[in-house]
């Protein structure tokens, strides 16, 4: 893998809807290269209350998504959507996922903010008003139900399904889907990217490969650019959850560093265990690899059925140079299964939740701006 190191520092109105919007993707047969691609599920668009905290004048929905093979029941999102400065001359829309369980906005999670030389302290959301003032829609999404009427302790995480974070990612997908579909009316004049940090990431790329996303086998939209951060950290669930016998891998971002791909046991509980029917992922750890739930691979985004992925969208991945976490060798294996169009970088300075950082996220910025085209 080689990647660079930085230093230094068609619009669609927004209309209160009367009526709850509905989407649903029929699929038909699959091509060969993936027999196992993944279906999105329905979904269902309504109006509702923002917060009034992070970017103003947004426009907010709750999102019902039904139907995705191994949940057991109804899941419900919001998004919180603001339109360009000039919506005639409109370049794009664009995707923001946070990391974990992904249940806070990109412009106000807490995780995001702490750095000085970003306005309010607050780089998630220089990231999001950055993008939005170069002429992007923006779209953020957050893995918790605005009504409170669904319980969903572990945001998208939350299961159990017998695929874990593979299947779970179909909440995602359905939601991209539906956005794109229902609010943005399957629009394909303009770009549709997403960028993500970590579990986030992970959403990302998931629904570029499991979900088709990253070519013309899926149900729309396909990305023009994926932009995973600090990850994704699953890539190789199989591997995260070994324990000590993980592979110690030597990472370029922090140049010739050894880091393990073993989750640990706290990352095991809080963001692996949640998506299954039990704690699978702790138990192996416990174990040293030698008790493996049997679809841990397959799970993965590296799985067995796309073990080498090539794609229409435009992959950026982004590390930063003070995150030690799994999440960069992980990261790293996917990035250089990659055979399509991909660059990478790492960002000096930056931790594990990238977008706190003002160059991490002024990079993300950059980005977005030069490729989502």
């Amino acid at each position: 893998m080689s990647i660079a190191v930085t230093g230094g520092r068609a619009n669609f109105p927004l209309f209160l809807l009367a009526a709850v919007l509905s989407v649903c993707f029929v699929p038909g047969a699959a091509i060969s290269a993936h027999a196992s691609q993944n279906k999105i599920g329905t979904a269902t668009i309504a109006s509702t209350n923002c917060q009034a905290t992070g970017l103003a004048d947004g426009a907010c929905y709750r999102v019902v998504i039904s139907d995705c093979a191994q949940a057991e029941s109804d899941f419900a999102a919001a998004i919180k959507i603001n339109e360009p400065p000039n919506p005639s001359t409109l370049r794009g829309t664009v995707f923001f996922t946070t990391g974990g369980t992904g249940q806070a906005f990109y412009d106000y999670n807490s995780d995001y903010m702490g750095d000085t030389e970003c306005p309010e302290s607050n780089c998630g959301l220089m990231a999001v008003q950055s993008i939005n003032a170069a002429n992007y829609r923006t779209v953020q999404v957050g893995f918790v139900d605005p009504q409170g009427t669904i319980s969903e302790p572990d945001g998208w995480l939350t299961g159990p399904a017998a695929d874990g974070p593979r299947a779970l990612a179909c909440r995602y997908a359905t939601l991209v889907h539906a956005v794109w579909s229902i609010l943005l009316e399957s629009d394909s004049t303009h770009p549709v990217c997403a960028t993500g940090n970590s579990g986030g990431g992970a959403l990302v790329t998931y629904a570029m490969t499991q979900y088709g996303m990253g070519n013309d086998s899926g149900p729309g939209p396909i990305l023009a650019l994926a932009e995973p951060t600090s990850g994704p950290p699953y890539a190789r669930i199989d591997h995260g959850c070994a324990g000590a016998a993980a592979p110690v891998e030597t990472v370029t971002c922090p140049a010739n560093t050894r880091i393990s791909e073993n989750y640990g046991l706290d990352t095991a509980a809080d963001y692996v265990d949640p998506a299954y029917p039990s704690d699978v992922c702790s138990v192996d750890i416990n174990s040293k690899g030698k008790d493996a739930y049997s679809s841990f691979h397959f799970d993965s985004v590296l799985s067995t059925d796309f073990a080498a992925p090539s794609y229409k969208t435009v992959v950026r991945a982004l590390f930063g140079s003070a995150d030690l976490t799994s999440a960069v060798p992980l990261g790293e294996e996917w990035y250089d299964a990659v055979k399509s169009t991909k660059t990478a970088a790492c960002v000096a300075g930056a931790p594990h939740e990238l977008p706190q950082n003002y160059d991490g996220a002024t990079m993300i910025v950059g980005d977005v701006t030069s490729l989502c085209q």
